[in-house]
Protein backbone atom coordinates (compact mmCIF):
# COMPACT_ATOMS: atom_id res chain seq x y z
CA UNK A 1 0.00 0.00 0.00
CA UNK A 2 3.10 2.72 0.19
CA UNK A 3 3.56 2.32 -3.35
CA UNK A 4 0.15 3.44 -4.17
CA UNK A 5 -0.85 7.10 -4.83
CA UNK A 6 -4.17 8.32 -4.24
CA UNK A 7 -6.82 10.15 -6.71
CA UNK A 8 -6.50 13.25 -4.48
CA UNK A 9 -2.78 13.19 -4.35
CA UNK A 10 -2.59 13.01 -7.70
CA UNK A 11 -5.00 15.65 -8.46
CA UNK A 12 -3.35 17.48 -6.50
CA UNK A 13 0.33 17.07 -8.17
CA UNK A 14 -0.99 17.20 -11.74
CA UNK A 15 -3.76 19.96 -11.37
CA UNK A 16 -6.74 17.89 -12.54
CA UNK A 17 -9.73 17.16 -10.76
CA UNK A 18 -10.27 13.74 -9.24
CA UNK A 19 -13.23 12.82 -11.98
CA UNK A 20 -10.41 13.87 -14.50
CA UNK A 21 -7.47 11.66 -12.81
CA UNK A 22 -10.20 8.48 -12.66
CA UNK A 23 -11.24 9.22 -16.27
CA UNK A 24 -7.91 8.32 -17.56
CA UNK A 25 -6.37 6.16 -15.27
CA UNK A 26 -9.10 3.34 -14.86
CA UNK A 27 -9.21 2.72 -18.22
CA UNK A 28 -5.62 1.91 -17.55
CA UNK A 29 -6.07 -0.41 -14.65
CA UNK A 30 -8.83 -2.36 -16.50
CA UNK A 31 -6.08 -2.62 -19.40
CA UNK A 32 -3.97 -4.16 -16.89
CA UNK A 33 -1.43 -1.20 -17.31
CA UNK A 34 -1.59 -0.33 -13.80
CA UNK A 35 -2.54 -1.39 -10.75
CA UNK A 36 -5.98 0.47 -9.00
CA UNK A 37 -8.87 -0.29 -6.90
CA UNK A 38 -11.03 1.21 -9.44
CA UNK A 39 -13.33 -1.52 -10.26
CA UNK A 40 -13.66 -2.76 -6.48
CA UNK A 41 -15.40 0.59 -5.48
CA UNK A 42 -17.52 1.95 -8.76
CA UNK A 43 -21.29 0.70 -8.73
CA UNK A 44 -23.40 1.00 -5.95
CA UNK A 45 -22.10 0.87 -2.45
CA UNK A 46 -23.48 -3.01 -1.92
CA UNK A 47 -21.13 -3.94 -5.17
CA UNK A 48 -17.76 -1.85 -3.80
CA UNK A 49 -18.98 -3.65 -0.39
CA UNK A 50 -19.02 -7.12 -1.91
CA UNK A 51 -15.85 -6.67 -4.42
CA UNK A 52 -13.49 -5.46 -1.71
CA UNK A 53 -14.54 -8.50 0.29
CA UNK A 54 -13.31 -11.01 -2.68
CA UNK A 55 -10.53 -9.00 -2.94
CA UNK A 56 -9.85 -9.07 0.91
CA UNK A 57 -11.12 -12.87 0.80
CA UNK A 58 -8.07 -13.68 -2.16
CA UNK A 59 -5.74 -11.76 0.30
CA UNK A 60 -6.56 -13.86 3.21
CA UNK A 61 -5.66 -16.85 1.25
CA UNK A 62 -2.11 -15.87 -0.11
CA UNK A 63 -1.04 -13.31 3.38
CA UNK A 64 -3.34 -14.28 6.12
CA UNK A 65 -5.19 -12.31 8.25
CA UNK A 66 -1.84 -9.86 8.77
CA UNK A 67 -2.02 -9.19 5.13
CA UNK A 68 -5.51 -8.51 5.26
CA UNK A 69 -5.33 -6.28 8.33
CA UNK A 70 -2.54 -4.21 6.80
CA UNK A 71 -4.47 -3.35 3.84
CA UNK A 72 -7.32 -2.48 5.87
CA UNK A 73 -5.58 -0.17 8.42
CA UNK A 74 -3.34 1.63 5.45
CA UNK A 75 -6.79 1.92 3.53
CA UNK A 76 -8.49 3.62 6.54
CA UNK A 77 -5.42 5.58 7.18
CA UNK A 78 -5.24 6.73 3.56
CA UNK A 79 -9.04 7.61 3.35
CA UNK A 80 -8.96 9.86 6.64
CA UNK A 81 -5.92 11.92 5.59
CA UNK A 82 -6.99 12.56 2.40
CA UNK A 83 -10.60 13.41 3.36
CA UNK A 84 -8.92 16.04 5.72
CA UNK A 85 -6.77 17.13 2.98
CA UNK A 86 -9.43 17.84 0.40
CA UNK A 87 -12.71 17.26 1.24
CA UNK A 88 -15.01 14.48 0.45
CA UNK A 89 -15.38 15.31 -3.11
CA UNK A 90 -11.39 16.18 -3.48
CA UNK A 91 -10.28 12.78 -2.11
CA UNK A 92 -12.72 10.89 -4.56
CA UNK A 93 -14.89 9.28 -1.66
CA UNK A 94 -15.68 8.59 1.97
CA UNK A 95 -15.35 4.97 2.54
CA UNK A 96 -12.94 4.12 -0.40
CA UNK A 97 -10.57 6.02 -1.95
CA UNK A 98 -9.34 5.36 -5.57
CA UNK A 99 -5.57 4.67 -5.48
CA UNK A 100 -3.44 3.71 -8.26
CA UNK A 101 0.43 2.64 -8.46
CA UNK A 102 2.97 0.90 -11.64
CA UNK A 103 2.86 -2.85 -11.75
CA UNK A 104 4.76 -4.81 -9.79
CA UNK A 105 6.53 -6.41 -12.70
CA UNK A 106 6.57 -5.28 -16.03
CA UNK A 107 2.91 -6.08 -17.42
CA UNK A 108 2.75 -8.36 -20.13
CA UNK A 109 -0.70 -8.29 -20.61
CA UNK A 110 -2.08 -7.62 -24.15
CA UNK A 111 -5.60 -6.69 -23.65
CA UNK A 112 -6.16 -7.20 -27.25
CA UNK A 113 -5.98 -10.22 -27.36
CA UNK A 114 -8.63 -11.58 -24.69
CA UNK A 115 -11.69 -10.18 -27.25
CA UNK A 116 -13.03 -11.84 -30.09
CA UNK A 117 -13.82 -8.14 -32.24
CA UNK A 118 -11.11 -7.49 -34.29
CA UNK A 119 -10.04 -3.85 -35.46
CA UNK A 120 -6.55 -2.70 -36.75
CA UNK A 121 -4.89 -1.87 -33.77
CA UNK A 122 -5.25 -5.42 -32.66
CA UNK A 123 -3.76 -6.58 -35.90
CA UNK A 124 -1.29 -4.05 -35.17
CA UNK A 125 -0.77 -5.74 -31.63
CA UNK A 126 -0.78 -9.03 -32.68
CA UNK A 127 2.36 -8.26 -35.40
CA UNK A 128 4.19 -6.45 -32.60
CA UNK A 129 4.03 -9.50 -30.74
CA UNK A 130 5.04 -11.75 -33.36
CA UNK A 131 8.04 -9.62 -33.49
CA UNK A 132 9.15 -9.00 -30.67
CA UNK A 133 8.34 -11.92 -28.75
CA UNK A 134 9.03 -14.69 -31.91
CA UNK A 135 11.10 -13.09 -34.62
CA UNK A 136 13.47 -11.40 -31.56
CA UNK A 137 13.30 -14.43 -29.40
CA UNK A 138 11.49 -13.02 -26.40
CA UNK A 139 9.63 -16.24 -25.75
CA UNK A 140 12.70 -17.88 -24.46
CA UNK A 141 12.35 -15.84 -21.59
CA UNK A 142 8.85 -15.73 -21.40
CA UNK A 143 8.90 -19.68 -21.37
CA UNK A 144 11.66 -19.43 -18.45
CA UNK A 145 15.36 -18.22 -17.35
CA UNK A 146 18.99 -18.26 -19.01
CA UNK A 147 19.58 -21.86 -17.01
CA UNK A 148 16.16 -23.36 -17.99
CA UNK A 149 13.86 -23.38 -15.40
CA UNK A 150 10.15 -23.10 -17.15
CA UNK A 151 7.81 -20.94 -16.16
CA UNK A 152 5.38 -23.10 -16.44
CA UNK A 153 4.66 -26.77 -15.75
CA UNK A 154 1.98 -29.71 -16.85
CA UNK A 155 -0.62 -31.12 -15.09
CA UNK A 156 -1.62 -34.38 -16.31
CA UNK A 157 -5.07 -35.58 -16.76
CA UNK A 158 -6.16 -37.18 -13.58
CA UNK A 159 -8.67 -39.59 -14.93
CA UNK A 160 -6.33 -42.05 -16.61
CA UNK A 161 -3.60 -41.93 -14.01
CA UNK A 162 -3.20 -45.74 -12.74
CA UNK A 163 -5.08 -46.71 -9.91
CA UNK A 164 -1.93 -47.51 -7.85
CA UNK A 165 -0.31 -44.67 -8.64
CA UNK A 166 0.37 -41.52 -6.03
CA UNK A 167 -0.91 -38.49 -7.21
CA UNK A 168 -0.43 -35.02 -5.09
CA UNK A 169 -3.34 -32.10 -4.65
CA UNK A 170 -1.30 -29.47 -6.41
CA UNK A 171 -0.53 -31.97 -9.46
CA UNK A 172 -4.33 -32.39 -10.10
CA UNK A 173 -6.17 -29.73 -11.49
CA UNK A 174 -9.73 -30.48 -9.97
CA UNK A 175 -7.41 -29.83 -6.63
CA UNK A 176 -5.96 -26.70 -7.91
CA UNK A 177 -9.31 -25.05 -9.05
CA UNK A 178 -11.02 -26.07 -5.61
CA UNK A 179 -8.53 -24.43 -3.97
CA UNK A 180 -9.66 -21.03 -5.63
CA UNK A 181 -11.75 -18.52 -3.89
CA UNK A 182 -12.81 -16.96 -7.25
CA UNK A 183 -13.28 -18.17 -10.51
CA UNK A 184 -13.75 -16.98 -14.30
CA UNK A 185 -13.47 -18.54 -17.49
CA UNK A 186 -11.35 -15.88 -19.87
CA UNK A 187 -11.05 -16.17 -23.61
CA UNK A 188 -7.84 -18.01 -24.47
CA UNK A 189 -5.32 -15.28 -25.24
CA UNK A 190 -2.86 -17.35 -27.88
CA UNK A 191 -5.84 -18.80 -29.81
CA UNK A 192 -7.60 -15.63 -29.90
CA UNK A 193 -4.45 -13.59 -31.62
CA UNK A 194 -3.77 -16.61 -34.16
CA UNK A 195 -7.34 -16.57 -34.68
CA UNK A 196 -7.67 -12.48 -35.23
CA UNK A 197 -4.25 -13.17 -37.62
CA UNK A 198 -6.10 -15.97 -39.69
CA UNK A 199 -3.64 -18.25 -39.08
CA UNK A 200 -4.71 -20.89 -36.36
CA UNK A 201 -3.81 -24.10 -36.91
CA UNK A 202 -6.07 -25.44 -34.99
CA UNK A 203 -9.00 -24.13 -36.16
CA UNK A 204 -10.87 -27.21 -37.36
CA UNK A 205 -9.74 -28.89 -34.27
CA UNK A 206 -10.56 -26.82 -30.77
CA UNK A 207 -12.16 -23.71 -30.05
CA UNK A 208 -10.95 -20.60 -29.05
CA UNK A 209 -12.07 -21.66 -25.72
CA UNK A 210 -10.81 -19.90 -22.85
CA UNK A 211 -8.45 -19.87 -19.43
CA UNK A 212 -9.65 -20.55 -15.99
CA UNK A 213 -8.16 -17.60 -14.12
CA UNK A 214 -8.32 -17.87 -10.20
CA UNK A 215 -8.23 -15.78 -6.86
CA UNK A 216 -7.12 -12.04 -7.98
CA UNK A 217 -6.89 -12.83 -11.75
CA UNK A 218 -10.64 -13.95 -11.67
CA UNK A 219 -11.49 -10.82 -10.43
CA UNK A 220 -9.55 -8.52 -12.72
CA UNK A 221 -10.58 -10.10 -15.72
CA UNK A 222 -13.79 -10.24 -14.54
CA UNK A 223 -14.31 -6.70 -13.38
CA UNK A 224 -12.42 -5.46 -16.64
CA UNK A 225 -15.08 -7.30 -18.88
CA UNK A 226 -13.21 -9.76 -20.09
CA UNK A 227 -14.11 -12.76 -17.76
CA UNK A 228 -17.01 -14.53 -17.26
CA UNK A 229 -17.68 -16.03 -13.41
CA UNK A 230 -18.40 -19.50 -13.18
CA UNK A 231 -18.53 -22.26 -10.08
CA UNK A 232 -15.88 -24.45 -9.37
CA UNK A 233 -17.83 -27.12 -10.77
CA UNK A 234 -18.29 -25.66 -13.80
CA UNK A 235 -14.68 -24.38 -14.00
CA UNK A 236 -13.63 -28.62 -13.68
CA UNK A 237 -16.23 -29.48 -16.20
CA UNK A 238 -14.99 -27.01 -18.87
CA UNK A 239 -11.36 -28.50 -18.32
CA UNK A 240 -12.67 -31.58 -18.37
CA UNK A 241 -14.02 -31.16 -22.02
CA UNK A 242 -11.21 -29.18 -22.93
CA UNK A 243 -8.88 -32.29 -22.08
CA UNK A 244 -11.10 -34.16 -24.23
CA UNK A 245 -10.51 -32.26 -27.15
CA UNK A 246 -6.77 -32.56 -26.79
CA UNK A 247 -5.78 -29.62 -24.93
CA UNK A 248 -2.87 -29.49 -22.57
CA UNK A 249 -3.91 -28.18 -19.02
CA UNK A 250 -0.95 -26.42 -17.63
CA UNK A 251 0.04 -23.89 -14.71
CA UNK A 252 2.85 -21.74 -12.95
CA UNK A 253 5.88 -23.70 -12.14
CA UNK A 254 5.96 -24.08 -8.36
CA UNK A 255 4.37 -26.40 -6.07
CA UNK A 256 1.86 -24.31 -4.04
CA UNK A 257 -1.75 -24.92 -4.58
CA UNK A 258 -3.03 -21.67 -4.62
CA UNK A 259 -2.43 -20.08 -8.52
CA UNK A 260 -3.36 -17.88 -10.38
CA UNK A 261 -4.43 -19.57 -14.12
CA UNK A 262 -4.85 -22.88 -15.47
CA UNK A 263 -4.74 -22.64 -19.30
CA UNK A 264 -5.45 -25.48 -21.74
CA UNK A 265 -2.74 -25.38 -24.54
CA UNK A 266 -2.38 -26.24 -28.28
CA UNK A 267 0.86 -26.70 -29.93
CA UNK A 268 0.26 -24.37 -32.34
CA UNK A 269 -0.88 -21.51 -30.83
CA UNK A 270 0.29 -20.96 -27.16
CA UNK A 271 3.00 -19.27 -26.29
CA UNK A 272 4.03 -21.50 -23.78
CA UNK A 273 3.79 -24.84 -25.60
CA UNK A 274 5.17 -23.91 -28.66
CA UNK A 275 8.40 -23.04 -27.15
CA UNK A 276 9.27 -27.57 -27.60
CA UNK A 277 6.83 -27.53 -30.25
CA UNK A 278 7.78 -24.48 -33.00
CA UNK A 279 10.76 -23.06 -31.10
CA UNK A 280 14.36 -24.15 -30.03
CA UNK A 281 13.23 -24.38 -26.70
CA UNK A 282 13.05 -27.93 -25.25
CA UNK A 283 13.10 -26.80 -21.80
CA UNK A 284 9.36 -24.50 -22.27
CA UNK A 285 7.02 -26.16 -20.04
CA UNK A 286 8.00 -28.31 -16.83
CA UNK A 287 6.93 -32.07 -17.40
CA UNK A 288 4.36 -34.14 -15.20
CA UNK A 289 5.76 -36.70 -12.90
CA UNK A 290 3.87 -38.96 -15.54
CA UNK A 291 4.23 -40.90 -18.82
CA UNK A 292 1.36 -42.76 -20.46
CA UNK A 293 2.53 -46.61 -20.55
CA UNK A 294 0.46 -49.39 -22.39
CA UNK A 295 -0.71 -52.91 -21.65
CA UNK A 296 -1.26 -56.28 -23.03
CA UNK A 297 -4.71 -54.68 -24.22
CA UNK A 298 -2.93 -52.32 -26.54
CA UNK A 299 -4.05 -52.69 -30.28
CA UNK A 300 -1.21 -50.77 -32.06
CA UNK A 301 -4.09 -48.60 -33.54
CA UNK A 302 -1.52 -45.23 -33.28
CA UNK A 303 -4.65 -42.97 -32.19
CA UNK A 304 -2.44 -41.91 -29.14
CA UNK A 305 0.32 -41.35 -31.40
CA UNK A 306 -1.71 -39.13 -33.65
CA UNK A 307 -2.64 -37.14 -30.45
CA UNK A 308 0.30 -36.62 -29.13
CA UNK A 309 0.93 -32.64 -28.98
CA UNK A 310 4.66 -32.99 -29.16
CA UNK A 311 5.60 -35.90 -30.91
CA UNK A 312 6.87 -37.90 -28.20
CA UNK A 313 4.91 -41.25 -29.03
CA UNK A 314 6.27 -43.51 -31.29
CA UNK A 315 3.31 -46.60 -32.91
CA UNK A 316 4.47 -49.66 -35.25
CA UNK A 317 1.41 -51.43 -35.82
CA UNK A 318 2.95 -53.95 -37.74
CA UNK A 319 5.70 -54.93 -35.34
CA UNK A 320 3.13 -54.55 -32.53
CA UNK A 321 5.46 -52.06 -30.94
CA UNK A 322 4.40 -49.04 -28.58
CA UNK A 323 7.52 -46.30 -27.41
CA UNK A 324 7.21 -43.22 -25.54
CA UNK A 325 10.20 -40.74 -25.89
CA UNK A 326 10.54 -39.59 -22.02
CA UNK A 327 13.00 -36.71 -22.97
CA UNK A 328 10.17 -35.54 -25.20
CA UNK A 329 6.90 -36.48 -23.42
CA UNK A 330 5.46 -33.42 -20.75
CA UNK A 331 3.51 -36.04 -19.06
CA UNK A 332 0.05 -34.09 -20.01
CA UNK A 333 -2.44 -37.68 -20.87
CA UNK A 334 -4.04 -36.44 -23.62
CA UNK A 335 -3.24 -39.38 -25.59
CA UNK A 336 -4.67 -41.92 -23.09
CA UNK A 337 -7.98 -40.46 -23.51
CA UNK A 338 -8.40 -41.83 -26.78
CA UNK A 339 -7.83 -44.88 -26.13
CA UNK A 340 -10.90 -47.05 -26.49
CA UNK A 341 -9.47 -50.53 -25.40
CA UNK A 342 -8.41 -48.55 -21.99
CA UNK A 343 -4.74 -49.94 -22.77
CA UNK A 344 -2.71 -46.67 -22.22
CA UNK A 345 -2.36 -45.20 -18.76
CA UNK A 346 -0.20 -42.84 -16.78
CA UNK A 347 2.51 -44.22 -14.69
CA UNK A 348 4.59 -42.06 -11.98
CA UNK A 349 8.27 -41.41 -12.81
CA UNK A 350 10.05 -38.95 -11.16
CA UNK A 351 11.82 -36.65 -13.31
CA UNK A 352 11.09 -33.29 -12.50
CA UNK A 353 10.42 -31.10 -9.42
CA UNK A 354 9.25 -27.68 -8.98
CA UNK A 355 9.89 -24.29 -6.60
CA UNK A 356 7.95 -24.35 -3.48
CA UNK A 357 5.66 -21.31 -4.34
CA UNK A 358 6.02 -18.08 -6.71
CA UNK A 359 8.21 -16.06 -4.88
CA UNK A 360 10.73 -18.98 -4.80
CA UNK A 361 10.23 -19.55 -8.47
CA UNK A 362 10.55 -15.76 -9.57
CA UNK A 363 13.67 -15.44 -7.18
CA UNK A 364 15.54 -18.21 -8.70
CA UNK A 365 14.38 -17.10 -12.61
CA UNK A 366 16.36 -13.76 -11.25
CA UNK A 367 19.17 -15.40 -9.89
CA UNK A 368 20.00 -17.47 -12.69
CA UNK A 369 19.19 -14.59 -15.19
CA UNK A 370 21.47 -12.34 -13.33
CA UNK A 371 24.34 -14.83 -12.93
Amino acid sequence: MNDFTSAGRLAELSGKSVDDVKSLLDPLVRKGALTGNSAMINGSFGDATRGTMRALRVLYRNSGLSGVLKVIRDTVRQNVRDIVKYGRRGAGGVTNIPMYALPIYASLLNVHQFYPETSDEDIRASELYREYFIKDGYYKYYEGSEKGTPTWRTIPVNRTIRSDQRILDNEEAHAIIDAATDIALVPCPCRTRTEKLGIRECKDRNPVGACVMMGLSALFFESSGLGQRVSKEKAKEYLDHMQDLGLVAATENYQDINHAVVCLCCECCCSMMRGRTRWDNPDAVLPSNFVPRNNEDCIFCGKCAARCPVEAITVDKKLKKFEVDESRCIGCGVCTITCKKDALRLERVERSESPSNARELYDRIYQENRN
